[in-house]
């Protein structure tokens, strides 16, 4: 995610809940987790697959034009 602060900002208005810095940081919250994902929780932020979809671009190119992209 190149811009984590604008998307985070977009999305917490769209819920109108407001904007912490801390939620550019979820793993330094130290609040107790109960679910299956815990252990992803606590991981910053993951870009290393943001440009996984080009291998298969030319697969997705029909679906593209049905969007409108």
């Amino acid at each position: 995610m190149e811009q984590p602060e604008t998307v985070t900002r977009e999305l917490l208005n769209h819920l109108g809940l407001p904007f912490e810095l801390d939620c550019l940081k979820p793993e330094k919250n130290t609040r107790a987790i109960r679910t299956a994902s815990s252990e992803q929780v606590r991981q910053p932020i993951y870009t290393g697959s943001l440009d996984y979809w080009k291998k298969f671009a030319k697969q997705l190119e029909p679906l593209r034009k049905t969007l409108n992209l």
